[in-house]
């Protein structure tokens, strides 16, 4: 009874840490953005709460290169993040970010929360979730035809 009490505690925490984000590979990062840049944030604007209290933040970017997508470099668009939200993206005025975005409305949200926001520190390196990464990576990603999704199936207990 005790070892039965003990293997159900595990699998509970194990149960609670799947409902942070799954980590995408760079293909499918890319695959699933509709645009794919390196931009600077040139404004930072928090803009109200979610009903759940969580802030909402609309952020002003600069494109500064295109390795996806239609826009021009000089572009500027708009970002909206939720930077309160565990995982949540926040964004620096002033810094330069390689930025994984989906089109939503008349603005963009970052793919996958804080995998599709890489910070780029002074000597072009990136930083967070893509430290380690190479922009010839980033560019044989947008490029490469995407792998078959496999099902996976629902194993509800």
């Amino acid at each position: 009874m005790k070892n039965l009490l003990i293997v159900l505690l595990l699998s509970a925490f194990a149960g609670g840490g799947y409902a942070m984000i799954e980590t995408l590979s760079i293909e499918q990062l890319t695959a699933i953005s509709d645009l794919v840049v390196s931009a600077k944030l040139i404004g930072v604007k928090e803009t109200g709460k979610t009903p759940e209290g969580v802030n909402i933040c609309a952020n002003l970017a600069e494109i500064t290169e295109v390795f996806k997508g239609e826009l021009p470099v000089g572009e500027k668009i708009k970002i909206k993040t939720f930077p309160g939200f565990e995982d949540g993206v926040k964004f620096s005025e002033g810094k330069k970010y390689l930025l994984f975005l989906q089109k939503q409305e008349n603005h963009f949200i970052v793919t996958n929360s804080v995998q599709g926001s890489w910070e780029i520190d002074e000597q072009g390196k990136f930083m967070g979730m893509g430290t380690g990464k190479t922009i010839e990576e980033v560019k044989k990603a947008v490029t490469a035809k995407p792998a078959p999704k496999t099902e996976v199936p629902d194993l509800q207990l």
